[in-house]
């Protein structure tokens, strides 16, 4: 049987060479249309070559890769801050299992509202990886008189292209305006450049 042949290469052979080739696998799924567009760009600006997916179903995307690029697509985007850690709300992080809360009940879902959102506020900043922020608000005596003032730290991750350093006072402005009864002075900031390893393909 003649087999045909292109430069000496078997032509079923190459076939099946560009078949896998056009292979892709599942690198993200149940990803937010945004994030899954921001991914895929960081992707194809380093030429790995990527697809979305969406699931009509659920309304979210899916991005796939060649196999081969799987090591190099979760590095990249990890270190771009990627996928972003999906943001609670206050009803899924503290499941009630009454009709009524208790007074520290409802303080701790007071807490976590406040420190949810200005996190999300804060990764809304170029150049934020990670966000997070820790709040305490002070308990009442009984006399109505608080025993302490608020207070809030903040930590933050940022990629290095970004100068967010001199940013540091903006960051605490943001904080204090979205805290009722904090002081700038009682918003602490720790801001550390991620390690970003050099991408080989």
């Amino acid at each position: 049987m003649k087999i045909n042949t292109i430069k000496g290469i078997p032509a079923i052979f190459l076939f099946t060479l560009l078949a896998l080739s056009g292979c892709k696998t599942d690198l993200y799924s149940g990803l937010a249309e945004q994030d899954a567009n921001n991914m895929l760009a960081i992707m194809l600006n380093q030429g790995i070559s990527a697809e979305k997916i969406v699931d009509k179903k659920t309304n979210t995307y899916t991005l796939s890769v060649d196999k081969s690029s799987i090591p190099v697509a979760v590095r990249l985007l990890q270190e771009h801050g990627y996928p972003k850690e999906k943001v609670f709300s206050v009803n899924e992080m503290f499941q009630k299992d009454g009709l009524i809360s208790s007074p520290t009940e409802e303080r701790a879902r007071f807490i976590f509202a406040l420190s949810q959102s200005v996190q999300e506020t804060l990764t809304q900043i170029d150049g934020v990886l990670v966000a997070r922020v820790h709040v305490v608000l002070p308990e009442t005596s009984a006399s109505g008189q608080q025993v302490k003032p608020s207070s809030a730290s903040v930590f933050i991750k940022y990629h290095p292209a970004y100068d967010l350093e001199s940013m540091k006072s903006e960051i605490k402005l943001i904080v204090e305006k979205s805290i009722e009864g904090l002081t700038y002075d009682k918003v602490s900031v720790v801001m550390v450049p991620a390690q970003l390893n050099k991408i080989e393909k």
